[in-house]
Formats: structure tokens, sequence, C-alpha cells
């Protein structure tokens, strides 16, 4: 599927009528995702919400453009924009993080330093992904967890797709330009 097709599909995609209660959310972070891979970047975005409810964060890969930087994936960018703005803030408890890939190793590892009490993703990345093998983390991150709850959104199935085509939009290209470094 082409970028161009795939903003044309999320325009079609509605929050209205919707039952799942993360879909404006995820609406959210596939419109940063496609950010991220109309830049040339993987097509990965995130939002953070505080406990208040309101999005106060948001951000999307920016691994390859404007520069290379690995460490920019969705969910550092989103989290070095909120430390940069709130240094007061000492306490993630009730803050949230949508992502629309499950999180890598280095994301999650820096999820759970700051303490973000939930994170919320629209697809797993059987690949890449975290999420799903933190029982293999070693005892001190695995402590660390238990205070950091790691959930699949509620969002339709529409739109967890949506999430995927995104992400494997520019993909190979991506890992050709990677595997060369």
């Amino acid at each position: 599927m082409s970028l161009q097709n795939l903003e044309h599909l999320l325009s079609k995609i509605s929050t209205e009528h919707s039952a799942q209660r993360d879909q404006e959310f995820g609406i959210m972070v596939c419109k940063e995702a496609l950010i991220a891979a109309r830049a040339g970047n993987y097509g990965i975005g995130a939002i953070l919400i505080n406990p208040q409810g309101e999005i106060i964060e948001r951000g999307h890969n920016q691994a390859f453009y404007p520069q290379f930087r690995s460490d920019l994936h969705a969910e550092m960018v989103v989290m070095n924009s909120f430390e940069k703005r709130f240094p007061e803030v000492n306490n993630m408890r009730g803050f949230t993080l949508v992502c629309s890939l499950e999180s890598c190793p280095m994301c999650v590892a820096r999820l759970l330093i700051t303490g973000v009490q939930t994170v919320k993703f629209l697809v797993n990345d059987d690949l890449g992904g975290m999420v799903t093998h933190l029982h293999h983390l070693p005892k001190a991150w695995r402590r660390l967890a238990e205070r950091t709850k790691f959930v699949l959104a509620d969002v339709s199935q529409e739109l967890r797709q949506f999430a995927l085509d995104v992400f494997l939009l520019n993909l190979d290209s991506l890992r050709k330009k990677l595997w060369s470094r």
C-alpha cells in the first residue's frame, strides 16, 4: 500500500460510534506514524497522556531523518520532550504512553526507568518487540517492570491493521540502510 493510500484510509477511520476506548488516541499515534514514514523514518508514532487524560506530548520515529540518530525512536522522542518541558515531575503514576507499535528493548528500558504507569501499543512486534519478553529481563529490570502495565490498546481491528501497514511501509529500505552502516 502506498503512503498516499494510507493517508486517505486514515481519514476514513472514525472515532465516532467506536466502542473501543483507545480509538481516538490510536488515530493520533497513527497520524504521528504517518509523519515519520513520510519523512523517511520507521512509521511509528507515540503520545503521552497525563493523569487528567490530556495529551501533553506527541512524537514519531526520527532515527533516519533529518539525520541518523539511533536513539530517536518514537517513545524516546516523546520522553525526551516531556522531561525537558516538565523537569519538576518526579512521579509518572497515572501517566500513559500510547505507541503504534510494541516497544523495542531500548524503549522498554527507558519506559521502565521513567516509571510511566501504563504503556499501550496498537500492534505486537514479533521481530523486535520486548513487551512479550519481559520475563527475560535481568532481575532488577523485572522488578522495575512490576510497576508498569504494558497492554494492547483497545482499538478497532481496522486501526490495528493500519498501524501495522504504516510500520511496514518502508521497513525493507530502512533495514537495508541500517545493515549498511
